[in-house]
């Protein structure tokens, strides 16, 4: 299954930027993290995007190669590890995205 990335309500005017909001799903997540472009969030550029956590993940965008990771505990040693290559669609997060 493919990432899927949803903008919910209206584009937020924040003088110079705007700000989107909404869901997404990673669908089959690769261990390198799942590509996204700015356009998705219905933004030119992203400044900042802030995931939250969703089934038992915690996701990170990667902003210098335009990617979110996936982390998730599997043990008290290591506290967050990255995905492997699983399919993790049914964890469907909300997310805030700024930029131009």
């Amino acid at each position: 299954m493919a990432a899927t990335i949803t903008v919910v309500g209206d584009m937020i005017s924040l003088g110079n930027r705007r700000m989107t909001t909404g869901t997404g799903n990673l669908g089959t997540y690769t261990a390198t993290g799942v590509a996204v472009t700015p356009q998705k969030f219905m933004l030119g550029q992203i400044s900042s995007l802030n995931i939250e956590s969703a089934g038992g993940y915690v996701f990170r965008y990667d902003a210098a190669n335009g990617k979110i990771m996936a982390y998730q505990s599997d043990d008290a040693v290591d506290p967050l590890d990255e995905v492997g290559s699983t399919d993790i669609s049914l964890a469907v997060f909300n997310w805030e995205a700024v930029g131009y």
